[in-house]
């Protein structure tokens, strides 16, 4: 199948789209890159193939740095057999992926694009298009365990309360929500080059509205909407050196510092308008991560919602 069948077969909704409405549903930049077009969402990264694969990848990179696929103390609930959500799934992959380890358990991927397989999946697996800042299309007390991670860049300031609520009234007592975020735009070590192009992407979030940092308060606003037990963690991750996971967090980071990034940072550096010097630019902070030692934050937090209501 070719690319353009691929995207076709992707833009079919379940709400009964077609193509014919294409145009509607998704936008393309000057590089012909693929965005959502929904006036709803605050997603502000593609969602074309490309995109799915730096998605994959990154699942990888966070596998690998927190040394598993979640922390909540849930392991022997799913071998057994319980209710998960994930919430802002992308293409699936942590679904995809703990539904084959985790047969006996019903594992439901919510995105504001059809990214994910609609055919070929476990059968304990199932897909929906649907804005987790909008009210979820699940009843009350549905779920045992409610997982998010890597929205930094899709939900906007005030709806992650909103969304942490919704997910608190979803969820059973005694389920378990967990988080996981990068932290945006510090960083351990960065060089002069990598802290312009983060600086950058953290003003680029601020201004659209979106809670760059979000990620050291996860713990905190998983308290606020009543949670007990809470856990939290943070991983400092290598970025362009340290084996095989710096040089994938290099490759996730790098698509947003060339395409996303580049309008904004020749705004204040004009030089770097020509293509072969941004890029060049962009290769430098590369080389800054390993000289510096450069190391990106990542966290993982979760809680539980409680047995009974005071």
């Amino acid at each position: 199948m070719s690319n353009s069948d691929q995207d076709s077969q992707k833009s079919q909704l379940k709400s009964g789209g077609s193509d014919s409405t294409n145009t509607a549903r998704h936008r393309y930049d000057e590089q012909g890159r693929r965005y959502h077009n929904r006036s709803d969402a605050a997603y502000m990264l593609p969602n074309d193939d490309e995109e799915i694969d730096r998605v994959h990848m990154q699942h990888w990179v966070i596998k690998i740095a927190f040394q598993g696929n979640f922390h909540a103390p849930v392991h022997e609930q799913l071998e057994q057999g319980i209710t998960v959500l994930d919430g802002g799934c992308g293409p699936g992959t942590w679904s995809l992926e703990m539904a084959e380890t985790y047969p006996q358990s019903k594992f439901y991927g919510l995105d504001i694009s059809e990214v994910f397989p609609t055919a070929i999946k476990p059968v304990n697996c199932d897909f929906q298009v649907h804005n987790i800042a909008q009210p979820l299309p699940f009843p009350p007390n549905h779920f045992d365990y409610i997982f998010q991670r890597m929205v930094v860049l899709g939900l906007m300031r005030d709806e992650w309360d909103v969304t942490l609520k919704q997910y608190m009234e979803a969820v059973k007592p005694g389920g378990w929500i967990e988080l996981t975020e990068v932290n945006i735009p510090d960083s351990v070590n960065a060089g002069p080059k990598l802290s312009i192009l983060m600086n950058t992407l953290g003003e680029v979030a601020n201004k659209k509205g979106l809670f760059p940092s979000v990620s050291f308060e996860l713990e905190k606003k998983l308290k606020e909407i009543g949670c007990v037990n809470t856990y939290s963690r943070r991983i400092d991750v290598p970025m362009h050196h340290g084996g095989k996971i710096g040089d994938l967090l290099w490759e996730d980071f790098l698509q947003a510092f060339r395409g996303l990034l580049k309008p904004f940072v020749v705004k204040q550096y004009p030089e770097l308008d020509d293509d072969d010097a941004y890029r060049k630019f962009v290769d430098d902070a590369g080389k800054e991560c390993e000289e510096y030692g450069n190391l990106i934050i990542f966290h993982r937090a979760y809680g539980q919602k409680p047995t009974t209501t005071a």
